[in-house]
């Protein structure tokens, strides 16, 4: 019984060290969104009014647009419409184009910084790569409360309490969900 418990210690200590960083890249990025911290933090944002973009020609009139505001090239110029909008590059550097609602347009170049792009990796916009990661810490937090629970298991005195602290655990997790409904 003793070795299992090794075992699922094991376990619990080296998946939760290789997935720190992964924890506290949601910790600081989901802490800082809830303080309306947004992805544009630290971003550096340049804004052009524009013409409409002609049907057809809407890719080769940004890029030219990008060229003749000496504005940097997206890496991926691929054309993607984004609520409607055209749009290209990554989350690390993209370009916009927005009606607004008076008519007129602006085509928009944003390069995020560290922070924004984490808090886009933590909304799953990134690339799959960090998708992978994303999965295996969601898997690994079953386990470390699975594991936590069998390395435990020896202390029958504690149950009490244990099960108190569950139960009032859910009881104001519910509540707080039904308040904030």
């Amino acid at each position: 019984m003793f070795k299992k418990k090794q075992i699922w210690m094991k376990v619990h200590l080296y998946l939760s060290l290789f997935f720190l960083p992964a924890a506290l890249i949601y910790a600081i990025t989901g802490s800082l969104y809830l303080f309306d911290i947004k992805e544009e933090a630290g971003a550096t944002i340049h804004e052009i009014q524009i013409e409409s973009l002609p049907k057809g020609k809407e890719q080769d009139t940004i890029l030219q647009i990008l060229k003749d505001n000496n504005l940097k090239i997206p890496s991926d110029t691929t054309l993607k419409m984004v609520r409607g909008n055209p749009s290209m590059g990554s989350i690390r550097y993209s370009i916009m184009v927005i009606k607004e609602r008076d008519g007129t347009m602006k085509l928009r170049a944003l390069q995020r910084g560290f922070y924004g792009i984490l808090l886009l990796m933590h909304k799953g916009k990134g690339g799959f790569y960090f998708d992978i990661i994303a999965i295996g810490f969601s898997v690994s937090l079953f386990l470390f409360y699975f594991s936590g629970l069998i390395i435990t298991a020896f202390c029958k005195h504690k149950r009490g309490a244990a099960l108190l602290a569950f139960f009032c655990g859910l009881c104001v997790t519910g509540l707080m969900i039904f308040l904030s409904i």
